[in-house]
Parts: C-alpha cells; structure tokens; sequence
C-alpha cells in the first residue's frame, strides 16, 4: 500500500479483542485469635493448623501480610496425596501479587506427623524467597505444621535469609 494511503477495515476483516481484568475472589472468612497481625510464625501457627494442621493429605498454604504484617488474605495454593504436594510457585506469586502482598509466610502440613525438613524444602524455601525479592516482597518464612499443632521452621533450621 502506498504511503499516505488510509487503510480501512472493513466488517470481514475485523475482530473482537477481550478485555479482561484480575480479581481475588473471597470464598469464605475464617475465625483467628489476636488483633489481624502477624509477626512470625507463632502468630501464623493458629492459621495455618487451621487450614492445614489437620488435613489428611499434604497442603500448601500462603498468609499475605501488608507491610505493617497485618493480614490480606490466605490462600491454599495446592493439595496433594498422603506422601507429597508439588509447590505451584506461579500460583504463589500470582495470589500474592493480585493481593498486593509486602510480606508472606508459606507453610505445608505434614499428615504424617513427622516434622522433617527435606532437602527440596529447602531448594523451594530459597526459591520462593529469591522470587519474591523481584518483586520487593519479603518472605517471612516457611513452615511445616502437623495435625498436633506443633511446627518448624525452615529459616530457623537453615539459618539464613530468603531475601538475598
């Protein structure tokens, strides 16, 4: 087509573009103890056992924190079978970033009682934590939680900052 020559489109080589837009949807509220802040993983025990203490099957679950650590929101990201939950880290960040999240705390149970910090909870812990400092989200910790209530941290156990 020559230049300065107007280009039309006719009906027959039109299309319609979507236009979308995100949102978090709220399913439903649950009860917690304290005034809706939380500062480590002693104020987070009472969610996640909740959500995920006495869950028959592995969970994984994220609390968002604005930057005064008051809650967003909480989110179970994935469930999985008896032995093992695969770590959706996209689905992290995406429930993270639509909730406008400063700071989170994610925890998995373990049905098995047994409180163990395996080697790929620790390549997940350090890679969820490097991520979110992309995105200046600090991530408080991560926790494992059984059906007695009792946890343990991975950033106490491997003693360093995700954030780095």
């Amino acid at each position: 087509m020559p230049l300065g020559t107007a280009f039309f489109l006719s009906r027959e080589n039109s299309m319609k573009v979507k236009c979308v837009h995100l949102e978090i949807a709220s399913h439903y509220d649950i009860e917690i103890e304290g005034n809706g802040y939380v500062y480590g993983v002693e104020t987070a025990k009472s969610i996640f056992y909740k959500m995920l203490g006495k869950s028959n099957v592995e969970q994984i679950g994220l609390l968002c924190l604005d930057h005064t650590n008051k809650v967003i929101n909480y989110s179970t990201i994935a469930i999985g079978s008896t032995e093992k939950v695969v770590t959706s880290i996209s689905q992290i960040f995406k429930i993270a970033l639509l909730s406008n999240t400063d700071k989170m705390i994610v925890a998995h149970n373990h049905p098995s009682g047994i409180l163990d910090i395996t080697s790929d909870d620790i390549k997940t812990t350090q890679k969820i934590g490097n991520i979110a400092s992309l995105f200046h989200i600090l991530l408080i910790d991560s926790i494992i939680i059984n059906a007695d209530g009792e946890l343990i941290s991975i950033r106490e156990k491997i003693g360093e900052s995700y954030n780095e």
